[in-house]
């Protein structure tokens, strides 16, 4: 059982969270200020780095979030049974594709993805590069299922072919984020 003080805790930390993120959409990222978070929060500037170090740990908390509901639900899409590997791999696809901007805009990935290329040693970039590894291996995941129920040859690499797969998302997600025109169905 959670104590008191921890349910305060994260519930202090999750109104921070939204606020920033708020004020990322309507303002934008670098426009926003921490004092401007930490009043919105209804919290002394002091109180808001008790909880986070910059903007950047904020943004990667709320990528952090919304990345673990992706995988929730594609673990849930790849534990269906599909007639064959395509279908299955449009499912896990549109899950990736909707659960990927539920909090996080086009606006703020924008930022999360300079972050990691400006900062490449940095924490942040460690986190990210991490949830996109689990993403990664969990399309690998995918083909080895695909291969236990018969609609990819056992022969085939799954890690390889996993990774090209992804890859290939992840491409089409970056030209998405890039892009302030294109629609998800268009992917």
């Amino acid at each position: 059982m959670v104590g008191l003080r921890a349910r305060k805790k994260e519930a202090t930390s999750r109104r921070i969270i939204a606020e920033a993120c708020r004020m990322f959409q309507e303002t934008g990222y670098e426009e926003t200020r921490i004092e401007d978070v930490a009043a919105a929060a209804e919290l002394s500037v002091a109180t808001f780095y008790n909880y986070f170090g910059s903007k950047a740990d904020i943004l990667l908390s709320s990528v952090t979030e919304e990345t673990e509901k992706v995988l929730a639900q594609a673990e849930r899409c790849i534990a269906q049974s599909y007639p064959d590997a395509a279908t299955g791999f449009d499912a896990l696809s549109r899950v990736y594709w909707t659960y990927s901007f539920t909090s996080t805009s086009r606006q703020m990935w924008r930022v999360a993805v300079s972050q990691t290329m400006l900062n490449p040693q940095s924490e942040f970039c460690r986190r990210y590069v991490a949830l996109d590894e689990r993403l990664s291996d969990q399309v690998c995941d995918f083909i080895r299922r695909m291969q236990a129920n018969g609609h990819i040859r056992q022969d085939v690499e799954s890690d390889p072919i996993g990774a090209l797969l992804f890859n290939n998302i992840n491409m089409n997600f970056l030209s998405f984020i890039r892009s302030d025109s294109l629609t998800a169905s268009e992917m």
